[in-house]
Formats: structure tokens, C-alpha cells, sequence
């Protein structure tokens, strides 16, 4: 019995190597997946719902009920790449996830949200609007929104810089294959995940990514771009204030 554990073991661990080495799969199955995982969720929310599985109904849901769209980043966005580094043990560091550039980090990251945020508020306001949760409702899916579309949604992107980076032999490079790639199509594919927000949120979050790709490839360090992304993405904002009012 003891034998064939260890050799389920090895055969376990040779495919593991298999899955990780083979980098061009994994972003593939990353990008793949943000589009198809998100079909699936918003599926099996509808199911759970009771709600009929029609775009328009689908779409009226989330309109009703803009919380549960974090259940949909979490799995079909930033999940399935955490999950990734775990299984492939690659060390969150490679990732930015480290002391090193940290200083350097917040310091770049700061002005980038102080100069989307501030005509955001002297122009645009925030509009609060509650969502009329019950505790403990209410806490649970603020810390879900909050972690889905903050540090999940930047860490989504990094891994895909990171490993993109890795099959063109772009790591040491700032402006590098794996950050125009990553953020060409992680623009582009609002116009189909987010289509009420329309092309120019598409341009702007490429634009964002831009320069935010730029400050962790230059500090090696995605602690602060976390901080900053937290604080500017407007989902972060809307889904925290509408479930704590």
C-alpha cells in the first residue's frame, strides 16, 4: 500500500513539473479561462438565483445585485492564477509580493492614484448608493469586492506580465513583450467582460495598466500597486460603500 502511494506520489509530481514548465499553456489557460469561467459563474449564479439563463436576465441581475459580480473575478480572474503559483511553486516574489522595491514601489504608485483620483473627485464626485445589506451580508461581500477588484484583479495582471515575460525572455526588460501583450488584451477584453462601460473604459484601464505594468517592472515590487489600484479602481469604491451604507 505504502508503494503505491509513493508512486502515485511521483507520477503526481512529474505531471505537476509537466503543467509548470510548459508556461504558454498556462497563459493560454489563464486567458482562456477569464472568458470562460466568467460564463460559467455568472451561469451557476443565475442557477442559484433562480434567474433564467438569457444574457438580459443575467445582466438585469447583476444590475440588482452588483455584489455578486466579485464571486465572478474571484473564480474567473484571479483565482485561477494564485491557485497556479501555489501548485507550481513559483514563490510569490517573482510576482512582486516581496520587502524588496517596496519603498519604491509605493512611492511611484502613489502619484499615479493621487492623478487618477483627483479629477475623479473634483469632477465627477462619488456617488454612493446602498445596497441595503444585512450584517453579516454586508461586511462579507464588501471584503470580497474589495479583495476581488483590488490586490486579486493586480495580481491577476502581474502573473500574466510575469509568465508572458517568461516564454519571450523579457524579464529583465522594463518595457517588455509580457507588460504590452498583457495589458493590449487585459484592455481590450472589458469591452466584452464590462460591455455597458463601453471602449473608452477599455482605453483607460489599458492606459492605467500602462503605466502601472511600467512601475512594477521598474521596482520589482507590486505591493504598492495593489495600494494604488485599490484606491482608484471605481468597482473597489462602489461595491464597498454600497454594502457598508
Amino acid at each position: 500500500m505504502l508503494n503505491k502511494l509513493l508512486r502515485l506520489r511521483e507520477v503526481v509530481c512529474v505531471d505537476r513539473r509537466k503543467l509548470c514548465s510548459n508556461r504558454i499553456s498556462l497563459v493560454i489557460l489563464v486567458w482562456a479561462w477569464m472568458f470562460l469561467g466568467s460564463i460559467l459563474t455568472a451561469l451557476s449564479i443565475a442557477y442559484v438565483k433562480g434567474v433564467p439563463a438569457t444574457f438580459s436576465e443575467i445582466i438585469d441581475m447583476f444590475n440588482g445585485e452588483p455584489y455578486l459580480a466579485s464571486y465572478v473575478e474571484v473564480v474567473a480572474v484571479g483565482g485561477l492564477p494564485l491557485a497556479l503559483t501555489i501548485l507550481c511553486r513559483d514563490g510569490f516574489k517573482v510576482y512582486g509580493l516581496t520587502k524588496a522595491g517596496l519603498l519604491k514601489s509605493v512611492a511611484a504608485s502613489i502619484p499615479l492614484a493621487i492623478a487618477v483620483l483627483l479629477p475623479r473627485v473634483l469632477y465627477g464626485g462619488l456617488n454612493i448608493s446602498s445596497f441595503n445589506l444585512r450584517f453579516p451580508y454586508n461586511v462579507w461581500y464588501a471584503l470580497l469586492g474589495f479583495s476581488a477588484y483590488g490586490p486579486l484583479e493586480v495580481f491577476f495582471t502581474i502573473w500574466l506580465i510575469v509568465n508572458t515575460d517568461i516564454i519571450f525572455h523579457g524579464l529583465e526588460k522594463v518595457f517588455s513583450p509580457g507588460l504590452l501583450i498583457t495589458v493590449l488584451i487585459f484592455g481590450l477584453s472589458h469591452v466584452f467582460l464590462s460591455p455597458q462601460a463601453g471602449i473608452v473604459n477599455a482605453i483607460h484601464v489599458a492606459a492605467e495598466w500602462l503605466i502601472s505594468g511600467l512601475i512594477f517592472k521598474y521596482t520589482k515590487n507590486s505591493i504598492g500597486l495593489m495600494i494604488a489600484w485599490t484606491l482608484i479602481n471605481g468597482q473597489v469604491a462602489y461595491l464597498v460603500t454600497g454594502c457598508l451604507t
